[in-house]
């Protein structure tokens, strides 16, 4: 009899694991008790670049980027001389440049943008000289 019970109870353990459903939820903002799904930060692309800006110039560096509002640009790099005042920043397709200040030689800044649509990474250099950049951009 024992045995007979011990098959049973582990027949309907058996049946139990084997027949519970499992579904999943198309919610990216979808609040489960204290906690909020957030959907994954994908870096889709990463390039790198190695420029000289001429003095009281910029230049266009890569080719345009399509991205949705709220994504993220990192830009990473560094230039010489350091003294040189840089705008790291992205130019959207209304041409507004979207940029970061840098006086120290490097930079390693996130940009959100707040639009869906086309941009482009554009360096100014503010200085009287030439400076030599080199570094790489994820998006």
């Amino acid at each position: 009899m024992r045995r007979f019970l011990c098959m049973v109870l582990t027949g309907i353990a058996m049946i139990g694991c084997l027949c519970t459903n499992a579904g999943a939820v198309d919610a990216p903002n979808a609040v489960l008790g204290e906690y909020e799904l957030a959907e994954a930060a994908i870096t889709r692309a990463t390039g790198s670049f190695n420029t000289t800006v001429k003095a009281n110039s910029e230049v266009m560096v890569d080719t345009k980027f399509t991205l949705a509002a709220g994504e993220t640009v990192r830009i990473r790099a560094s230039y010489s001389p350091e003294d040189a005042s840089m705008d790291f920043g992205l130019l959207d397709s209304d041409g507004v440049y979207h940029y970061v200040n840098v006086t120290t030689g490097s930079i390693d800044k996130t940009i959100k943008v707040p639009e869906s649509g086309d941009y482009w990474l554009v360096i100014s250099n503010n200085s009287s000289n030439s400076v030599a950049v080199t570094g790489i951009v994820r998006y």
